[in-house]
């Protein structure tokens, strides 16, 4: 589960973020203070489906938000693969699996290039 540490406050940096998931097909859902649910394809689909969903297959994560001592952001990304496993057995687990660590690398990549991230944990 990594963590990015980005430069400026939850209130500058999470927007960034969110904007990112937005443009790879997320949509952010259920935020609160302290953490917010991304999610794309279509979950009924995905529970009739299975992994045959095909780009329509519903995938999800939270990631949690914190300030640390120095006033910088912290995100920890966290992917529920089980859900992937029930919503499309060994298919879906891997599919689930593909999109996170797609969706962790242009996160890194994205806020590497806006000079956003200083670091991960």
């Amino acid at each position: 589960m990594p963590e990015l540490i980005l430069a400026g406050t939850d209130q500058q940096t999470v927007p960034v973020v969110i904007s990112i998931a937005q443009g790879l097909g997320y949509e952010a859902t259920q935020p609160s203070q302290s953490s917010i649910k991304l999610e794309r394809g279509n979950l009924t689909k995905t529970l009739l489906l299975g992994a045959m969903a095909g780009k329509n297959f519903h995938i999800s994560f939270t990631f949690d938000i914190g300030v640390d001592q120095h006033g910088n952001t912290w995100l920890r990304f966290d992917q529920d693969g089980a859900l992937g496993a029930v919503k499309g057995g060994a298919i879906g687990y891997a599919k689930s699996k593909n999109a996170y660590g797609e969706f962790i690398n242009a996160m890194r990549a994205e806020t590497m290039q806006r000079g956003l991230l200083l670091g991960e944990r």
